[in-house]
């Protein structure tokens, strides 16, 4: 019955350390009195057009830049999961560290150049002689200039898989396994000179994004083709120039499940519906419930305040009781069952001749040594006083 008690307890202890609450703490709100205004400028060196800035996940795309160039003005890098973070560029012995990315010639266009003598009058070239040059042309950065975002290019890819030897062509965000959460805001960037037409060899001008289910067996996961069920979110065709999207997490995607596994897609203008495969070069990822969405009542602070309104104390509240009575059940049948097999005798008998072993005499006891002993007779004793008549 000891042991069961003992149980119990520890079941006690281990259940209020799970029900812990810390004390709820306000966050800080940052406010600013910046707004973000519409703004004039000159383009294709006529061409006045009007820019508005548009603020999505707490950066602003087509923003007014700075009148002068600064190395030090901060940009916007993304993580593993695709939501946007902030770098501010450091000056460090004359070297600017964590400057704005360079990307080399990933987005120039390589083009061949004839000149001939009279062209370039070199001097040590013949008349007859043909000179041919290779020479990378700027793309043109009129709308690209205003993404403050860094762009995906190759040398960012990732692997992907199993055995991670997949490359993520087009993808840089999101990596492969990552949690999207209800309510939150994540980029999907991919490298814009990876989707050309095979014909053509020329880069195709807009895509779309898809999310589509994916259903797949334990036994198969990460060998075989998945099941791609149905595609529950498209965009509209955009720009395949930005090389970049953003996408916020609805919970009703989730279908009332805690959970689902998605693959996310960049279908190319030339690719139709239906030979479009979602899984040929998407990448896998979990979409989950995040925080709770919406406002918090100040009855609800109040309980939180008071430690009691997670819900692992309504599942503390069921669980201990039920936990309680299986324990003493299950312990009085064990009992009950192996009762007949229960020999205590050694014990008993043990514990018996613990009492009644023999002491031995007194006077050889170290304690009672030195103490002199009288005859029984040299005793004092009381006599009883006579009855007087």
């Amino acid at each position: 019955m000891k042991f069961a008690l003992y149980v119990v307890g520890l079941l006690f202890l281990s259940q209020e350390a799970v029900a812990y609450k810390k004390v709820h703490r306000p966050k800080v709100k940052e406010t600013t009195s910046e707004e973000v205004k519409p703004w004039i400028r000159t383009i294709y060196e006529s061409q006045v057009e009007i820019v508005t800035p548009t603020v999505i996940a707490g950066v602003t795309f087509s923003g007014r830049p700075a009148p002068t160039p600064d190395p030090l003005e901060p940009w916007v890098s993304l993580k593993k999961d695709g939501t946007p973070q902030t770098i501010k560029p450091e000056l460090k012995n004359g070297r600017t560290k964590k400057g704005r990315p360079e990307y080399s010639t990933y987005f120039k266009t390589l083009s061949v150049m004839t000149y001939s003598f009279e062209d370039l009058k070199a001097h040590n070239m013949d008349p007859n002689d043909v000179h041919e040059e290779e020479v990378y042309v700027d793309e043109d950065d009129t709308y690209i200039s205003l993404n403050p975002i860094i762009r995906c290019t190759p040398d960012r890819y990732f692997y992907k898989g199993v055995a991670k030897d997949i490359p993520s062509e087009p993808f840089c965000t999101p990596r492969e396994n990552s949690m999207w959460k209800v309510g939150k805001t994540y980029f999907v960037s991919w490298y814009t000179r990876f989707l050309e037409d095979e014909h053509s060899g020329e880069v195709v001008d807009k895509v779309r994004i898809h999310l589509s289910y994916v259903k797949e067996k334990a036994s198969e996961k990460g060998y075989h083709k998945r099941d791609i069920p149905a595609t529950f979110f498209s965009s509209e065709w955009v720009k395949n120039a930005d090389g970049i999207y953003p996408i916020e997490i609805d919970e009703d995607w989730l279908q009332g499940q805690y959970e689902r596994r998605v693959v996310v897609s960049v279908q190319p203008f030339n690719v139709p519906d239906d030979e479009f495969n979602p899984l040929l070069n998407g990448v896998l990822l979990y979409i989950m419930m995040g925080s709770k969405v919406g406002k918090t009542t100040k009855e609800e602070w109040a309980l939180i305040d008071a430690g009691i309104s997670d819900e692992k104390w309504y599942y503390v509240a069921i669980t201990i009781p039920t936990i309680v009575v299986v324990v003493v059940v299950f312990l009085y049948f064990f009992l009950h069952v192996n009762g007949r097999y229960r020999d205590f005798s050694d014990v008993t008998k043990a514990t018996l001749g613990k009492k009644h072993r023999v002491l031995g005499k007194i006077s050889d006891m170290k304690r009672f040594k030195k103490m002199k002993n009288h005859k029984y007779d040299e005793l004092p004793s009381f006599k009883k006083p006579s009855k007087q008549h």
